[in-house]
């Protein structure tokens, strides 16, 4: 008989025979005890069963998984145990499941064994360590060009800063980390001091071997050119020696060529230069002719250099004279007798000269010398003494005329004045013609006077 049933979970009812069970086929949403998974029965009643599922979590050593059955709460730690070696496995720790990672590897005591990868046919001694070997830091000892031995460290693996293989697009943009690449640097050039001799031979001094070579220490040359006087001013440079210039002083073709005038003293008295260029020795006789004024200034006189400097004082003024007579004039107003000469005039003068007594009347001819000094006087005689009272009386008389002249002369002039004064017209004035009556010197003295001067005539 069929009746309405309901399913286990008592979700679902339907009819169907009454001797046959119904079971739903909905599944159970609950979690099982173990919180975690769901029941998954068909048609559960609610009670459901323990979990059955193992636990499957992966343990804190993350390499295994929990054998343990479906649980609450954390795993067990992992039972297993790892082995930690170091890099040539002799060396070995045995630490938990999951620790390997974080545990540094055992020191180990044996020796690095790793073959070397620069040049040298072993490492330095180092342990047993993991990764690269460090930098081999023994001296690079690679014969150099020169003979020398390499001295820096081994440079065959070089860490080398790669540039310019990324550009940016713009500022804004972080530039990369830098980028390293390992390569073999060539040896480095030969350090080692040698000593060298300067081009000019004046030192000696230790150059680096790669430098080392003919070299200027920026002296002045200093050989002594072939002039004898003044030595190279060119920068030290290389000299070809010869036989005459062994000792390593002596200037040679490649030394500058002394281009100076000769500055030698010259003769005494001489103002020329030395015709020839820097010479060595003694210069030559000068024989450029001097233009100079004789003693009286008035004649020029070519003379030869070398007899002018070479001449003592005596011929000196020999020479100089232009042999005419001395143009220079005397204290006492003659010209010198003396053929032209150097210095003061001789005071002694020859000149025959005419002495007169004071009167002019008497003369006579004496050396002019004798005049100068004051040694003859010529003195007026009793004829001399006689005209000239004569004369003097004349002059009296004259000055008397003249006198009296005035006086009549001042008389005309008051009477003229005295008549101007009296009122008469100036038309009808006259002058009055005032005769001045002559005194008897005026009638006679040219009579007198004419005698006298012809006997005085007579005896000069």
């Amino acid at each position: 008989q069929e009746v309405e049933k309901q399913c286990r979970c008592g979700k679902h009812t339907k009819r169907m025979p009454c001797h046959k069970p119904y079971l739903c086929e909905t599944k159970c949403a609950k979690v099982r005890d173990c919180q975690k998974h769901q029941c998954r029965r068909k048609c559960c009643s609610g009670n459901c069963p323990p979990c059955d599922q193992v636990c499957g979590r992966t343990l804190g050593c993350r390499n295994h998984k929990c054998p343990s059955g479906c649980h609450r709460g954390s795993c067990n730690p992992c039972p297993e145990t790892v082995d930690v070696k170091c890099n040539c496995g002799k060396t070995v720790i045995k630490v938990p499941c999951g620790r390997e990672r974080t545990i540094k590897p055992p020191k180990c005591k044996q020796l690095c064994s790793r073959p070397p990868t620069c040049h040298h046919p072993a490492q330095e001694k180092h342990y047993c360590h993991f990764g690269r070997c460090p930098p081999c830091r023994q001296s690079c000892q690679k014969p150099l060009p020169c003979g020398h031995l390499c001295p820096v460290s081994c440079h065959d693996e070089a860490l080398v800063k790669q540039t310019g293989l990324y550009q940016s697009a713009g500022p804004w943009e972080q530039p990369p980390e830098p980028a390293f690449i390992q390569t073999a640097l060539p040896c480095p050039p030969c350090e080692v001091p040698v000593p060298v001799e300067c081009l000019g031979q004046h030192e000696v001094s230790p150059l680096p071997c790669h430098s080392a070579g003919p070299y200027s220490c920026k002296r002045l040359c200093g050989r002594l050119l072939d002039c004898q006087n003044h030595t190279c001013m060119k920068e030290c440079h290389h000299v070809t020696q010869s036989n005459s210039s062994a000792d390593g002083k002596k200037a040679g073709p490649e030394c500058s060529q002394c281009e100076e005038e000769c500055t030698k003293p010259r003769p005494s008295g001489c103002p020329h230069r030395c015709v020839l260029p820097c010479h060595p020795g003694d210069c030559p006789s000068c024989l450029q002719m001097l233009k100079i004024k004789c003693h009286c200034k008035l004649s020029v006189l070519y003379i030869e250099c070398l007899k002018l400097t070479c001449a003592d004082l005596k011929e000196k003024d020999l020479l100089t004279s232009c042999k005419n007579q001395c143009p220079k004039e005397l204290p006492c107003g003659h010209r010198c007798k003396e053929v032209c000469h150097s210095g003061c005039c001789p005071l002694n003068c020859s000149q025959k000269v005419k002495l007169r007594c004071p009167c002019k009347r008497l003369k006579k001819e004496i050396q002019c010398s004798r005049i100068q000094e004051g040694q003859v006087s010529l003195e007026c005689d009793a004829l001399c003494k006689e005209m000239k009272r004569k004369a003097s009386e004349i002059k009296e008389a004259e000055a008397k005329a003249a006198i009296e002249e005035e006086k009549r002369r001042q008389q005309a002039e008051l009477e003229a004045f005295e008549n101007r004064l009296k009122g008469r017209r100036k038309n009808k004035r006259r002058r009055d013609e005032v005769e001045i009556e002559q005194s008897s010197w005026q009638k006679y003295k040219n009579l007198i006077m004419l005698p006298m001067f012809g006997v005085a005539v007579v005896m000069v």
